[in-house]
């Protein structure tokens, strides 16, 4: 059985019990117009997604669609909606393809809905509280991990909640990732509804706790006379230089954003901190090199490359960047035509060409260009490279990771990337607001073909030579385990 077969079996059952559950006092939609706003849905994913049948046949989405069609046989409220074409965005396998629900409705939630209330981190496939927000006095839960919730397995829940949000192929680290934090009782909320009480198995306590679920106000108030803050203010640094030893330094590049940088960090320029940085490298002789991009979720187009442009060889980074269609018309025949458009008039005439089937593609020498970077840098690592990677290592932060990794420069330590090996589709992201439901879904535009070797599976990220997974004690106290990981190892 494929990946996408078996992908769509599960969406195809995900719904069977939408209507016996209870989403809240919402007003209801009506039939039509839920179906007038699926029909816009697939236009806008069909005509403007470069990227949306990269991993999904168009086949196997058009499938999917005409199920949810069917489904909608009666009025509903835009959370019940919400739980029907959450998937059909995940069908795209781009974590750059977002969708969100109407402020007032999230609003509404805030104030009216009552949520699980702990805090969760998945380390690994392990579901661990981080804290307990519940009225739950007389056990201590943190660290606690968490062997069922109402007699589901955390695994086999994350296989249901998982499927209302997209990652970038295949990756399944990404939605254990994405679940930490309040998120987990957010989607299972988004899921199964409200509920009335949680049945809890913690490994470790023998009997089940019954918890109640509470107003996210109740649960706030919990969780700040339980865990007393610290008051800690100090933002933590975009961009780290460490001499961690006579031969061993420590680059932290958390973020390729120029914005945050240059808000953030004291040199306010990637390319002034890198230049500093490998200057420094080069004057106290450093031999090995611990490059940490595992918080690096993205940013400016082109940083990317200014870092791997200090350990390789400039070569042509892209196949191609390609945009599926300059201008998109949706039109559902009632409401008003939407239209979505990737680039302006000089972008558009100047730093792309029109290709026979109509799609645009990225000229090489004008603009940002495929190449992997511009200038050759004055101080190139040439010792021994590891690159600390993981879920949240993302966009530009997985393309470096990419590179990287396809020219044999590094020994990757950590978790899986949340972005794919070759390529993501990004960049120009359009709002699509939904007319009566008030859905907003965001469709990016530009979809990046990488240049990489095929040294990994279709629809993966990279995969570390040392797979590192901190235990929850390292993980709540901000540890860093993969650099210690390494650190322990340097001498075998």
């Amino acid at each position: 059985m494929t990946k996408t077969v078996a992908s769509l079996i599960i969406f195809l059952w995900s719904f069977q019990c939408l209507n016996c559950q209870d989403f809240g006092d919402l007003p209801k939609i009506g039939k039509d117009k839920l179906l007038n706003d699926l029909e816009l849905l697939y236009q806008g994913l069909d005509k403007f997604h470069s990227g949306m049948y990269w991993y999904t046949p168009k086949d196997s989405v058009d499938m999917a669609f005409d199920d949810v069609k069917k489904k909608i046989t009666h009025d509903s409220n835009v959370l019940e909606f919400h739980k029907l074409i959450a998937p059909l965005v995940a069908l795209s396998r781009e974590d750059h393809t977002n969708i969100y629900l109407p402020a007032s409705i999230k609003d509404k939630m805030n104030s009216e809905t009552k949520f699980l209330p702990l805090t969760m981190v998945f380390l690994g496939q392990e579901l661990y509280c981080v804290k307990n927000g519940s009225d739950v006095n007389d056990l201590n839960l943190q660290g606690k991990q968490i062997e069922s919730i109402n007699g589901e397995r955390p695994t086999d829940i994350l296989g249901k909640i998982g499927n209302l949000f997209a990652s970038d192929g295949f990756i399944k680290t990404v939605k254990y990732s994405d679940l930490r934090g309040f998120n987990f009782a957010t989607y299972y909320f988004y899921y199964y509804g409200q509920v009335n009480q949680f049945e809890i198995k913690f490994k470790g306590i023998k009997e089940p706790v019954l918890i109640k679920p509470l107003h996210k106000k109740t649960i706030s108030q919990n969780l700040k006379a339980r865990y007393p803050s610290s008051n800690k203010t100090d933002r933590e640094k975009l961009l780290e230089f460490k001499i961690l030893n006579d031969s061993v330094a420590y680059l932290g590049i958390h973020s390729f954003s120029n914005d945050d940088i240059r808000q953030y960090s004291d040199e306010k320029k990637l390319s002034v901190f890198l230049k500093n940085s490998f200057k420094s490298i080069a004057k106290n002789n450093i031999k090995t090199l611990i490059v940490d991009v595992s918080k690096n979720t993205g940013g400016s187009e082109g940083n990317e490359g200014l870092l791997y442009s200090y350990f390789g060889e400039n070569y042509q980074k892209y196949k191609k960047v390609r945009v599926k269609t300059q201008k998109a018309v949706l039109d559902n025949g009632t409401d008003k035509p939407i239209t979505l458009k990737a680039f302006g008039f000089i972008e558009r005439l100047f730093t792309q060409k029109k290709m026979e089937d109509g799609t645009l593609e990225r000229r090489t020498s004008l603009g940002k260009g495929l190449m992997a970077y511009k200038n050759e840098p004055e101080y190139k690592f040439s010792g021994k490279t590891y690159v600390l990677i993981s879920p949240i290592t993302y966009s530009g932060g997985s393309e470096f990771s990419n590179m990287m990794y396809s020219q044999g420069l590094a020994t990757f330590v950590g978790q899986e990337t949340g972005g794919g090996y070759y390529g993501n589709t990004s960049g120009y992201s359009k709002e699509l607001v939904l007319p009566n439901s008030k859905i907003k879904i965001y469709i990016p535009a530009l979809q990046f073909v990488m240049n990489v070797k095929p040294k990994l599976p279709f629809g993966r990220g990279v995969i570390p030579h040392h797979k590192v997974i901190p235990t929850f004690e390292a993980y709540i106290n901000g540890e860093n385990a993969s650099l210690n990981y390494i650190l322990d190892h340097l001498e075998d």
